[in-house]
């Protein structure tokens, strides 16, 4: 394990960095009227990443080779796991547009939720956080810190 968490670490890292410097400033205007800028939930996020990331791979380097290390990082079924999240998340990143933030909120907690649930699933759990996990979210951003989020077609 300590070879994977030293390459996702490290990955993980670069990929922060990448995102603050490069593509936070192109995408996101830093200009607002009102509340706070932009930028200030993405690029804190970012940094918390990347000091969790840097934490991984700092933990990682003293210790001595595990014998677990020979064995592949990450089987097929669950690059095949991985493949469908990340189509499912890109999907429902594009469709906050146009179906808004909560119902697309809903729509992807309640799904990743029956994914990771295995056999033990839980239906009253998955609809509760699925609903009120995005509404939580949406009215904080919305009403506290003046964060436009897409509203979508149900909640004009």
């Amino acid at each position: 394990m300590r070879r994977s968490d030293l390459i996702s670490g490290s990955l993980i890292l670069i990929f922060g960095l990448v995102m603050i410097f490069v593509i936070v400033p192109i995408e996101i205007n830093s200009s607002s009227e009102y509340g706070l800028d932009p930028k200030f939930f993405p690029v804190a996020l970012l940094w918390l990443v990347i000091a969790m990331a840097a934490l991984l791979v700092l933990t990682r380097l003293p210790t001595a080779p595990d014998p677990a290390d020979a064995e592949p990082l990450i089987g097929r079924r669950n690059w095949i796991f991985i493949a469908a999240v990340t189509v499912l998340l890109l999907l429902l990143f594009i469709a906050i547009e146009k179906i808004g933030f909560i119902v697309a909120g809903v729509l992807m907690i309640a799904l990743l939720m029956f994914a990771l649930s295995g056999r033990d699933r839980n239906w009253i759990e998955i609809a509760a956080v699925s609903l009120i996990a995005p509404v939580t979210i949406y009215y904080t951003l919305y009403h506290l810190f003046s964060v436009q989020l897409p509203a979508g077609v149900l909640f004009p």
